[in-house]
């Protein structure tokens, strides 16, 4: 007896049901729209994993050294005064930022970014009005640097008790403005009209007082690279309301001059760093120790630190880079103490440079019992 193949039989079914054969045929149509589904369902996948949304993802950046050359170049430097070397380790930490205001990152980064703990992703509004243009982050990111660096320098030389002087500067000429061609960032506005003003907020008031009250072109004398000019400027008025369009911001004349080669790294966080450097290199001695200290935070002339964004990213950063002390701001603790990363160093409290300086100081001497601690934040 021989095996009839059921697929090739041409016996006629019981009961009226299908064939063999045309229930294989059947199979065939039913694996092939199944297959074609399957197709674009991972066509779908894949097209949403690269769809743009508008969203900013933070990651951890490089890792500096401001004690040592960066690229071949001192990253903090000071002329014009006695100095002396420094050695050791002060790691100004960075946070790697895509997205953002046209450049908008895939879905599929957003997802991933939610589950590995060390990244972050928030909203691009979050940040920046919808209307925001790249140029304008990225002239705010260097402005917030450029006042960062001077209020670092103010703390640290109010902290050395080195005396200097207090101005009012203009930090950005609106395009196509009254003012443009005619001042340029960095300017120190010394009188309005006649009128002296005052590096204080009065005198910030008073220049936009004199600009808001004028009836014709107004006189500035300013302070330009070190020379005394004199320009005038010819208000345009908007919706009732004059203007020059420039943007005002307390600045300063220091003794000496303090440099920093920062190219391509934006926003304020570095300035307890900063503040540090400078002080290790107006001071004899070795002020880390040659401990491995990274930290942050944000400064102001009075050397009061404050928190900063991706205090997350810096943590993971700085435990990375091998360093075994971390400087938080106080509102930053909460989020340090979560971080990945953290369980490799010391985390120090930062209220304000007088602190940070005496912590640094404790840390070369070795002297840490009484380190204020984020666990006991006030």
């Amino acid at each position: 007896m021989t095996l009839e193949d059921p697929h090739v039989s041409d016996a006629a079914p019981a009961d009226g049901g299908r064939s063999v054969t045309d229930a294989g045929r059947g199979r065939s149509r039913f694996l092939g729209s199944s297959g074609l589904s399957g197709f674009f369902l991972y066509a779908l996948v894949f097209v949403l994993a690269l769809t743009p949304v508008p969203y900013l993802l933070q990651t951890p950046g490089p890792v500096v050294n401001t004690l040592e050359p960066y690229e071949g170049v001192d990253l903090v430097s000071i002329s014009g005064t006695e100095t002396y070397e420094a050695e050791g380790t002060l790691d100004m930490l960075t946070v790697a930022v895509a997205g953002g205001p046209g450049r908008d990152i895939f879905a599929a980064q957003a997802v991933t970014s939610l589950v590995n703990g060390v990244e972050t992703v928030v909203p691009s509004e979050a940040f920046y009005p919808l209307s925001t243009t790249r140029d304008e982050v990225e002239t705010a990111n260097s402005t917030e640097m450029i006042s960062s660096q001077d209020e670092a320098t103010a703390a640290a030389l109010t902290e050395l008790d080195i005396d200097y002087d207090s101005v009012i500067g203009v930090s950005q000429i609106v395009e196509g403005s009254p003012a443009a061609g005619i001042m340029q960032p960095g300017d120190h506005i010394l009188s309005v009209d006649g009128e002296d003003v005052p590096g204080t907020d009065e005198g910030m008031s008073g220049v936009r007082q004199a600009v808001l009250d004028s009836t014709g072109p107004v006189e500035f004398t300013l302070e330009r690279d070190g020379e005394t000019v004199e320009e005038t400027v010819e208000p345009v008025e908007t919706d009732g309301t004059r203007s020059i369009g420039v943007v005002m911001s307390r600045a300063y004349s220091f003794p000496f001059d303090v440099d920093f080669a920062v190219e391509g790294i934006g926003g304020p966080s570095a300035g307890t760093i900063f503040a540090l450097t400078i002080i290790d290199l107006l001071t004899e001695g070795n002020l880390t120790g040659g401990e491995a200290i990274a930290g942050t935070g944000a400064i102001d002339a009075a050397g009061e630190v404050s928190p900063i964004g991706g205090a997350r990213q810096k943590v993971a950063a700085a435990a990375a880079s091998g360093a075994d002390w971390f400087l938080s701001p106080a509102d930053n603790c909460a989020e340090v103490l979560g971080a990945r990363g953290v369980d490799d160093m010391t985390v120090v409290r930062v209220d304000d440079l007088s602190g940070a300086h005496q912590a640094v100081t404790d840390i070369a001497a070795g002297d840490t019992a009484d380190l204020p601690s984020c666990t006991d934040t006030p």
